[in-house]
């Protein structure tokens, strides 16, 4: 990936691409944290653009758990990239809850950290005095808003990260650089139906701007579910990216955890030099499935 590089730093890619765009990722939008299970662990991995020299890698965990008495939701979020850099952030969510419908605020507050290594950059001027020669930490205060609307099958979201919009600063031998961070703003609905008594479908739309750049995409999931005591059922799903990659994709869930895995086929330029991208995840869901999220049965 080619960067170019000015007294004030601007990376292509801030915040990480996702195919599992979905209602747990309380990274994206802290409250989803109020979903289906009091406790959720999730960890998700991303290999992007695979062949492609200096692709983005991403590790993504969140954790978080549910008191119904407080009428809260609490979490964490760690995000780690391929070049030391990331956020780790602290996560609450209030269950404004009014009979089956869940209104939900959230706030996410933490730091984002990041390695610049100004020996392994290829500046437009190598003369730039802004520009370091070696290898310097930075970090910077982070804060987000968010809201989400949840009843019965339906999971509407909406959320604002990097409101500060922070520039984080690499001081090395007497020169100074910043990397600047620019405000994120999340859009997210899915309906889940089920088909039946063994069948459900949900289809997703996604949406991702910095106000600079604006990123689509539109899934569609069908699956079974309740097939036995331990195997609680399985799903495949299509996807689009605009301008970037048709999505396929599939999860396994059983009673604790659900895995997932996701293949990217590129359809934007860089087919020419990757393979593909490839996600996956692991969540780890206990203790007490709430019966007002359970979708709608379409007969």
């Amino acid at each position: 990936m080619t960067l170019l590089l000015y007294p004030t730093l601007v990376f292509a890619q801030q915040d990480p691409q996702l195919s599992f765009n979905n209602e747990f990722n309380s990274y994206t939008n802290p409250s989803f944290m109020v979903n289906d299970y009091k406790l959720n662990v999730i960890a998700q991995h991303r290999q992007q653009w695979v062949g492609f020299d200096g692709r983005p890698q991403t590790t993504l965990v969140n954790a978080s758990y549910r008191v119904d008495k407080a009428w809260s939701a609490f979490g964490v979020s760690v995000l780690l990239g391929a070049q030391t850099n990331g956020a780790a952030v602290f996560n609450y969510a209030f269950d404004g809850k009014i009979g089956e419908h869940h209104i939900v605020p959230g706030i996410q507050m933490g730091a984002l950290f990041n390695t610049l290594d100004g020996s392994k950059l290829n500046p437009i001027d190598e003369s730039d005095p802004n520009i370091i020669a070696g290898k310097s930490n930075g970090l910077a205060f982070d804060l987000g808003l968010s809201l989400a609307y949840r009843f019965r099958g339906l999971a509407v979201g909406f959320s604002a990260n990097h409101l500060p919009a922070p520039t984080i600063e690499f001081e090395e031998g007497g020169t100074s650089s910043e990397y600047n961070v620019a405000r994120h703003y999340y859009g997210y609905v899915s309906y889940e139906a089920l088909l039946g008594r063994y069948f459900r479908l949900k289809p997703i739309a996604f949406v991702k701007t910095d106000a600079a750049f604006t990123q689509f995409d539109q899934q569609l999931w069908f699956g079974v579910r309740d097939i036995g005591r331990i195997f609680d059922g399985a799903s495949i799903g299509l996807g689009y990216r605009f301008d970037d990659a048709v999505i396929v994709a599939t999860e396994i869930k059983l009673n604790w955890f659900t895995i997932g895995y996701s293949y990217d086929i590129i359809t934007s330029g860089l087919r020419k030099y990757s393979s593909g991208s490839h996600e996956a995840y692991l969540r780890v869901h206990m203790f007490s499935k709430t019966k007002e999220f359970k979708p709608n049965t379409l007969d």
